[in-house]
């Protein structure tokens, strides 16, 4: 058996799955993040405590039976640990806007298309490198004690293991390694005052990291030859759980975030380097040797979670009843701004008295299919065709949603019937570790022939049509995009 951990911006799962990968075992708690005048953090000791909390809640019969554990999540948040092994502060969650200033000092210094030709990213605030500066500009004394910045994934491998390196995946999040080499980028690290020495080695997803250490593994009750990787960051992790491993498929990931994603080779990498198209971020993907192109919205989810919690004041029970009502309505889901435009915001437009809560929650998932059906436009620029949509993430659970989705996008959606893709792509990746796989897509294919997909089919082609070239109209008069 295998265990699967998601640490997810909202909330954060453990899982063990069987030789067959079916679930034996699910426990959930809510990510913890602290709130404060600095914006919100990760608490390191806390979510450390939840998951041996969690590990410790595994039948006893499941435990022994073990062999790995596979680590996701969430990207861009990182920690500073010292020689002897202490978290010198908590992480800033990958969306605290306290680092505007940094962000904008750092593009004052190096210009926006040098960042992206050398890391496949055009610069944003959410990235690591921001967060580190903030940092050491605050905290000259702990500064000096800092040994290695570690990811989310990587701080509990070494909680865990005693070992220090950082995830491959979620290296590509810092803004400072060069996607073409491989390696910490020189010019970008002297140019953002972070000390190259505090920068850790960087190992691929599905390296074992090193066996549980005894301590803990006693306290949890685990077997000592425990093996623990890490998988990459949550969104890479799930696409490979679908079959989201060539340039055949799109993933549509809905979780906090909605994001779609395309893996491809390093061809495909270097053809986009040279385009330079401004909606897309590149990065190494969980599986060796292969690329991804991604893009989305800091929102998506979390737009429903703000929509049914802060203003209708109900709970996901809602979409036990709801049916999805055409309606004149429009919603812009940009509640966290976007990417490279934090300071503007969401906004209803052409709400009536007659609209209700169905309406309106309508109105909240057609405008985050808008948003995708535009990602797939950008996609097929860059050589997409042929392909095949895979949704994953808490959203693909939202029936309606996904026939609407399929609607905008004018295509079949297909839906992978584990909804925990992300705790279960860490899972395949700890039996890889485990048992020393080398061809990954192998595995998979072997693995994969007893799981099942649904598929969702376009509707109502021409109302969508119409309402979606509404919206980029009422978007670029309102947003200028």
């Amino acid at each position: 058996m295998y265990c699967g951990i998601d640490v997810g911006t909202t909330n954060t799962k453990v899982l063990v799955f069987n030789d067959y990968f079916k679930v034996v075992f699910l426990e959930k708690f809510k990510t913890p993040v602290i709130s404060s005048e600095e914006g919100d953090f990760l608490s390191s000791k806390k979510l450390f405590e939840e998951i041996l909390r969690s590990l410790k809640e595994i039948p006893e019969e499941v435990k022994k039976k073990i062999g790995a554990i596979g680590i996701s999540s969430l990207g861009e948040t990182v920690f500073p640990i010292s020689k002897d092994g202490e978290v010198l502060q908590d992480g800033m969650m990958w969306y605290n806007k306290s680092v505007l200033r940094e962000y904008r000092e750092f593009l004052e210094r190096v210009p926006p298309i040098v960042i992206f030709k050398k890391t496949g990213l055009w610069p944003s605030w959410i990235y690591s490198v921001f967060k580190m500066k903030r940092f050491y500009k605050r905290n000259e004394e702990l500064s000096q004690r800092v040994y290695k910045w570690l990811d989310v994934t990587s701080l509990i491998a070494f909680l865990l293991t005693g070992n220090v390196a950082m995830d491959r995946a979620h290296s590509s999040r810092t803004l400072l390694m060069n996607i073409l080499t491989g390696e910490w980028d020189d010019e970008l690290v002297e140019t953002s005052g972070i000390p190259k020495e505090h920068l850790p080695e960087v190992v691929d997803s599905g390296v074992p990291r090193g066996k549980i250490g005894e301590e803990i593994s006693k306290e949890i009750g685990f077997p000592e030859d425990v093996i623990v990787t890490t998988a990459g960051q949550d969104h890479i992790t799930a696409s490979y759980a679908v079959g989201v491993h060539d340039e055949t498929k799109l993933m549509d990931s809905s979780g906090t975030t909605e994001a779609m994603l395309w893996t491809v080779g390093r061809e495909t990498l270097e053809g986009y380097l040279k385009k330079a198209p401004k909606v897309f971020q590149a990065g190494f993907h969980c599986i060796p040797g292969k690329y991804y192109l991604l893009t989305g919205l800091p929102t998506g989810g979390f737009c429903i979670d703000w929509l049914l919690n802060k203003i209708l004041k109900e709970d996901y029970s809602v979409f036990r009843m709801f049916k999805y009502q055409k309606n004149t309505a429009f919603f812009f889901p940009y509640l966290r701004g976007t990417f490279d435009r934090e300071e503007i915001g969401g906004a209803f437009l052409n709400l009536k008295d007659t609209d209700d809560r169905d309406v309106i929650i309508s109105a909240v998932l057609e405008s985050i299919a808008f948003e995708m059906r535009g990602c797939l436009s950008e996609f097929e620029k860059l050589g997409l065709k042929n392909y095949e949509v895979v949704a994953t993430g808490g959203g693909s659970q939202l029936r309606e949603w996904l026939k609407v989705k399929a609607s905008v996008f004018g295509r079949a959606v297909k839906v992978f019937s584990v909804h925990e893709s992300v705790a279960l792509g860490a899972a395949m990746i700890a039996k890889i570790a485990k048992t020393g796989q080398k061809n990954w897509e192998e595995f998979f294919k072997r693995i994969s022939q007893n799981f099942e997909y649904e598929y969702f089919y376009p509707g109502e082609s021409d109302y969508f049509q119409r309402k979606y070239l509404e919206y980029l109209k009422l978007r670029n008069r309102i947003y200028g995009f």
